[in-house]
């Protein structure tokens, strides 16, 4: 387990628990809703790719931020292979990249560095992995939200992606090099 620390708050970060999936279950079902409709579908699917990476032959990695050691998860995200729709944002054709899976904080988080303490931690599981670079997009619905954030974490975005989340959809790119 691994502490991090910003100047608020002090979380535990560790790896996703069966548990933790249903006690996520709120979270998710905050961030997957447009208009106050929940988004059953992308809530099942999320939860079901994060009980798959529980599994041992499975390469995709979900931590948890927790506001104290084995309290109830207060955020996650994860990382694993690229979606093949990525790989011409690689830095190089033999630069080995991690796709970010999911990001989600508690809205009761939001503000206190929580996703700055997960995404640190990414970043630094995916390196520890051999990868040498995370890319991602993020949905047109965070626009308001996210969007900011990942400017902030990995500089501006480099490019955009069409289509990727939804017929019609314009998402930027964004990459950290590792």
């Amino acid at each position: 387990m691994t502490d991090r620390q910003n100047t608020e708050k002090l979380f535990s970060v560790d790896n996703l628990k069966e548990v933790d999936i249903e006690l996520l279950d709120p979270t998710l079902r905050w961030w997957m809703s447009e208009q106050g409709q929940v988004r059953e579908e992308e809530v099942r699917g999320t939860k079901e790719r994060m009980r798959v990476s529980l599994g041992d032959a499975h390469d995709d990695v979900y931590i948890v931020a927790r506001e104290q050691a084995g309290g109830p998860p207060a955020g996650v995200m994860g990382f694993g292979s690229l979606d093949a729709r990525f790989s011409p944002y690689r830095s190089s054709a033999s630069a080995k990249a991690a796709g970010l899976l999911t990001a989600f904080i508690s809205p009761d988080y939001r503000g206190q560095g929580l996703g700055r303490v997960l995404i640190t931690e990414v970043f630094h599981k995916a390196r520890t992995s051999g990868c040498t670079e995370v890319i991602w997009s993020s949905n047109p619905r965070y626009r308001k939200t996210a969007w900011r954030f990942y400017t902030a974490m990995a500089g501006d975005q480099f490019g955009t992606i069409d289509n990727f989340f939804f017929p019609g959809s314009l998402s930027p790119v964004w990459r950290k090099s590792l």
